[in-house]
């Protein structure tokens, strides 16, 4: 279909639930219809959401969709170029993984120190895919250099239009928010885009940055609001945890127990890497153990996932709920250490090692930080946190422990408090 959109272009178009139709150019469509590209089709957004939240079976693919149109609307508004950071937008989630961000812990553990690790993939992609090089031509330099992370930016790096794809107020959040929400079918990440947009504001100065006018105020309390509420309410919910954690046990047995997948083509610097990860998708990865005969503890795993016979959860506490020197221990152990408390659990039980799981969830997402939002009233800008009646409070840490329910939930809540030397109330099982 041929349709002049708002946008401004016209070649093809797409029709998305939140924005109707959403316009491509023609460099564009041969982007959606990269190879690499395509996969993300087989990438769900949420990973394991849908086993809570049945509808939420949305990929990455709809969603760079969305984050680009936003991103050429914000470019609109701010009146910016808006081709390569359209591109830029569009691509930005091409290094994802199988099952999104949950893959990125297996990458970190075989390559230890590579901070931002699937941005850096999608660099890499960008950089030396043979398609993506032809496709973006000349300006695949500019792309690049819009995605990389600030920290690596020189002072006179083209911040606002980085601004636009990666930011505290980016095109990126604006559209999983929102997208996330309306697969779900709650309502916490719903927030006033159209004015969020219309209020948007460079920084003055020579290198400005992305800010808010003072009109739009309500606007971004609203959307930041929004982002709290999601990871509180969604992406933090107990049983996708639960379900995550039970992933990560198979993708690490499978990897480091049955050698089914070799982890040396999980490495950057392998010559191979980029052929190999870019064949990984959500399915490709589960069939890859579901077929292997070296795989039993990994696909038994899978399978439970698959039948929905996950752990329950045993017991519930925050990090104000334990004692002084519990939560010193807690708060400073690795997910290695929670493990082999799960496992010592587990030993006494006279349950499989891999039934407990102990979970750290740290939600870090603050309302507000120092220097987070620039507001601009006229030509002064301040930081938005400084006027907002919405404060943000220290991080609190939630520690989950899910075991088989036919064990007995209350006997492996009274086992952890034994574990941890603490009290059974301090544990309490979450009624």
């Amino acid at each position: 279909m041929v349709l002049t959109n708002t946008s401004g272009f016209r070649h093809k178009s797409f029709r998305d639930p939140l924005y109707g139709f959403i316009g491509l150019s023609e460099k564009e469509v041969k982007l959606v219809d990269s190879k690499v590209f395509r996969r993300l089709h087989r990438i769900k957004q949420l990973s394991h959401a849908h086993l809570v939240y049945p509808s939420a079976l949305h990929t990455r693919f709809e969603h760079s969709l969305g984050a680009m149109h936003i991103a050429g609307r914000m470019c609109d508004e701010l009146g910016l170029e808006k081709k390569v950071v359209r591109q830029a937008a569009l691509l930005h989630d091409i290094g994802h993984g199988p099952f999104s961000h949950l893959f990125e812990s297996i990458l970190e553990k075989v390559n230890p120190g590579i901070d931002n690790i699937h941005e850096e993939i999608t660099k890499m992609i960008i950089d030396g895919d043979r398609e993506i090089d032809s496709i973006l031509g000349s300006g695949k330099k500019e792309v690049i250099e819009i995605l990389r992370p600030k920290s690596k930016m020189d002072f006179k790096s083209p911040t606002l239009c980085a601004d636009v794809v990666s930011g505290s107020l980016d095109a990126d959040k604006m559209d999983y928010l929102r997208r996330d929400s309306y697969f779900l079918g709650v309502s916490y990440g719903m927030f006033d885009l159209e004015r969020v947009i219309y209020t948007l504001r460079p920084t003055p100065g020579n290198y400005p940055s992305l800010g808010i006018d003072i009109r739009g105020k309500d606007a971004v309390e609203s959307y930041r609001l929004a982002r709290h509420l999601m990871h509180t309410q969604v992406y933090e919910h107990h049983t996708r945890l639960a379900a995550d954690r039970m992933f990560l046990q198979a993708l690490d047995s499978a990897i480091y127990e049955e050698g089914v997948i070799a982890p040396d083509m999980l490495n950057l610097n392998c010559s191979e890497f980029l052929d190999h990860y870019t064949k990984l998708d959500d399915n490709s990865i589960c069939e890859l153990i579901m077929r292997d005969p070296r795989a039993k503890k990994s696909k038994n795993i899978l399978e439970r996932i698959r039948q929905r016979k996950l752990p329950k959860r045993a017991c519930q506490f925050s990090s104000i709920d334990i004692k002084p020197e519990t939560k010193k221990r807690l708060l400073v152990a690795e997910q290695s250490e929670l493990n082999s408390i799960a496992e010592q659990v587990a030993e006494e039980l006279k349950v499989q090692p891999h039934e407990i799981i102990f979970h750290e969830s740290r939600i870090t997402i603050k309302l507000y930080d120092e220097g987070d939002i620039p507001l601009i009233t006229g030509k002064r800008v301040q930081d938005l946190k400084q006027i907002s009646p919405i404060t943000a409070k220290d991080t609190v840490v939630m520690f989950y422990v899910f075991g088989p329910p036919e064990v007995g939930l209350d006997k492996i809540c009274s086992k952890v408090a034994d574990v941890l030397d603490v009290k059974p109330e301090e544990v309490c099982r979450f009624k």
